[in-house]
């Protein structure tokens, strides 16, 4: 088994702020269970839909995230069920 250190000892490291924030998103389509329109997904990550559309762009690229072209709604892209299967 992997050793993990405590979430206390992770809060006091310096990280990457940007990937933080870009995680909010990805949380939020996450808990969403349903694909959602950028305004909702921006809300429900707590940032304007502006800087969410910057992130969202590089997670489409990365295939984290997917767009609907018809509808424009987003959803988790193929890598994150790829990184969802790797944990199990």
């Amino acid at each position: 088994m992997v050793a993990r250190d405590s979430t206390e000892a992770i809060q006091q490291r310096q990280g990457i702020q940007s990937i933080e924030v870009g995680s909010r998103l990805l949380r939020a389509l996450a808990a969403s269970q349903r694909s959602m329109m950028l305004r909702d997904l921006a809300r429900n990550a707590g940032m304007p839909a502006a800087k969410a559309r910057r992130y969202l762009v590089s997670f489409m690229r990365m295939g984290l995230v997917e767009q609907d072209a018809n509808t424009g709604r987003y959803d988790l892209g193929e890598f994150s069920l790829e990184l969802g299967l790797a944990s199990l």
